[in-house]
């Protein structure tokens, strides 16, 4: 805009939390948990006119509650890959981030409070009898919508202006996991609690 060039980049971040796992069947299973994400950008801003560039940095925190079904592919004695798919519940806690700085100012207003995203994963892991599970993964995240948009201010150099930026939120990432050890459930045994008859009123055989 007017010779003034604005962008917004996505840098690395990363997310931590817990999740449960429920089995369904041998080879199905359901996951669902709740995490912590913080997000990364950078925001660079390059004057050509005036030899103006400049290089800011904001992060957002989200809070994501994620349901999602599992099949199972067994390679080994001990060993598993898996693949699953669902849906992801992004809570968004603060409506507003704001860094101001000399010359330029950068608003960050959510969307909405929670949005719905799309999550796909692809893992392997080690089931160890005695230590738990170990896994390694891939997980991509989409959100249906921009969950955030961006308003930059540029007043320098007789320039005022206003750039929208709309925030996608997509990321992919590298997933370490480890679950614990859980002993197999135990099916439960039928029991016949019916008052057995008196011996009087047993037939006798003859």
């Amino acid at each position: 805009q007017t010779n003034i060039s604005y962008s917004i980049e996505p840098n690395f971040g990363y997310s931590f939390g817990m999740v449960v796992r429920k089995g369904i069947t041998k080879n199905i299973s359901i996951e669902t948990g709740i995490n912590y994400l913080r997000r990364n950008f950078s925001l660079t801003i390059n004057d050509r006119d005036s030899a103006f560039i400049s290089e800011s940095q904001f992060s957002m925190d989200t809070y994501e509650i994620p349901v999602s079904g599992l099949v199972y592919v067994q390679l080994g004695r001990e060993t598993f890959m898996n693949v699953s798919g669902g849906l992801s519940f992004d809570i968004y806690p603060t409506p507003l981030f704001v860094n101001e700085y000399e010359v330029f100012a950068n608003a960050v207003n959510r969307r909405s409070w929670v949005q719905v995203s799309l999550i796909a994963n692809v893992g392997w892991e080690y089931r160890s009898r005695e230590s738990g599970y170990f896994y390694v993964g891939f997980s991509f995240h989409r959100p249906f919508s921009p969950l955030m948009q961006s308003i930059v201010t540029y007043e320098a150099f007789n320039r005022n202006q206003e750039m929208r930026f709309d925030l996608s939120g997509n990321y992919l990432t590298l997933d370490l996991r480890y679950f614990f050890h859980e002993e197999k459930e135990k099916k439960a045994v039928k029991k016949d609690f019916r008052q057995p008859k008196p011996e009087h009123l047993k037939k006798k055989k003859q």
